[in-house]
């Protein structure tokens, strides 16, 4: 029996996926349940596990963007079924077919060098070209799912390797391609947001001192809370209230509708590092049902799922569901930064506060040092008008202004 391997449909918006790596060499055999393929989509990698056991026949290499339901591979009962796909005998060998995810064997006279290496996690693809361009699987800086080292990693120490002082004295361009890579996803997202929702940005400045105040009486506690709240954290609580007092801003059009979801569920943009400026990486996994939590859960929650997107440990059914962006700039922007962020579609709004400034502000007729939070926010015309976005605005910023309002 063969069974076919399709592209498959991790989320609800993805049309098509990039085969980022494949994990098993051709031929292989492999168990049901096991880490096949590695598929890129959305700003994020998903490994992708075999539907059953049998002999890998790869039929897409790595790098082709395929829509979803495409054949990328074949997966055959026996090892007969599998030479028949390639048209001929393979020829004999004594060799066992080493099942997908087993450790490399290593023999006992095997050197120290050897052993270290076998214990390094990563993809048999990295391992061949790092055997071929003789590079130590050890220096190289894993950025793959649960720490493995994967394609772009050994790619990235070999340009490095190559580079040397000599080029970088001569200050030579240097030339990276974007298909297939998880810029190329950024870039193409993008566009299409830009090219399809009626975007219009707006900027004000929220006193944050009141809440500043009450955060240290949370710090001042936070052994026994077990977190050191954030501001994100009561950004978040605030957008969740908010919306609910301006439904038609927690909403979506899908198809020829406008659907107001019954739930506040925040997607947060993580940036994450990589080898160089160029492969740096963004994500937006999601907290579901905010408006259900308290300041306290919210950042327990957000620090977990940072945790999880630097440990490239997120699940499907964190990276699906947002109804609402939050993309937060503190403390990497300059102090009181505004721009007009891109809306991270479907999602009508994305909420982008900045890094706090002091400022003179008069209060009943005296000057006086507040400490202000810019917030640039980005809303989609096609579902929100001015006066809806307005009374979410202005909402925003009285729960910001009087933290105890968010707290009751």
């Amino acid at each position: 029996m063969i069974t076919d391997y399709v592209m498959p449909k991790l989320a609800m918006a993805m049309n098509e996926g990039t085969i980022n790596e494949w994990l098993v060499a051709d031929g292989s055999h492999i168990n049901k349940g096991s880490p096949v393929m590695v598929v890129e989509t959305e700003k994020v990698s998903y490994d992708v596990e075999a539907p059953v056991s049998g002999f890998l026949h790869i039929i897409l290499p790595v790098g082709e963007t395929v829509p979803v339901e495409t054949l990328v591979a074949k997966i055959t009962d026996t090892e007969e079924e599998w030479q028949s796909l390639q048209g001929a005998t393979a020829p004999a060998s004594d060799e066992k077919s080493t099942p997908a995810g087993a450790a490399p064997v290593v023999s006992a006279a095997a050197p120290a060098a050897a052993l270290t290496t076998a214990r390094i996690k990563a993809s048999p693809l990295a391992r061949k070209l790092a055997a071929e361009a003789g590079l130590d699987l050890a220096s190289v800086p894993a950025t793959g799912p649960g720490g493995r080292i994967v394609k772009r990693d050994v790619l990235a120490a070999k340009n490095q390797v190559t580079a040397g002082p000599a080029a970088a004295a001569s200050a030579q361009s240097i030339r990276v391609p974007m298909k297939g890579t998880m810029r190329g996803t950024i870039a193409r997202r993008m566009m299409e947001s830009l090219q399809t929702a009626a975007q219009l940005s707006a900027s004000w400045e929220t006193d944050i001192t009141r809440l500043l105040k009450v955060r240290q009486k949370f710090l001042a506690i936070e052994d026994q809370l077990g977190t050191r709240v954030s501001i994100n954290a009561f950004i978040a609580r605030a957008m969740a209230l908010a919306l609910k007092q301006v439904p038609i801003a927690n909403a979506s059009i899908e198809g020829d509708d406008i659907v107001l979801h019954a739930s506040v569920n925040i997607g947060v943009a993580i940036a994450l590092p990589g080898n160089t400026e160029i492969d740096t990486r963004l994500v937006v996994p999601v907290l579901h049902n905010v408006e259900q939590l308290g300041v306290v859960e919210i950042d327990k929650r957000i620090k977990a799922i940072i945790a999880r997107a630097r440990e490239g440990a997120l699940t499907a059914q964190e990276m699906n569901g947002a109804t609402v962006t939050l993309s937060s700039t503190a403390g990497i922007a300059p102090a009181g930064l505004t721009s007009t962020p891109v809306l991270n579609l479907p999602n009508a709004l994305l909420v982008g506060p900045s890094t706090p400034i002091e400022r003179p502000l008069v209060r009943k007729g005296k000057i006086v040092v507040r400490t202000m939070l810019p917030i640039s926010a980005t809303f989609d015309h096609r579902i929100l008008d001015g006066e809806p976005f307005s009374r979410f605005a202005r909402a925003l910023h009285d729960l910001l202004e009087t933290p105890e309002l968010m707290l009751a």
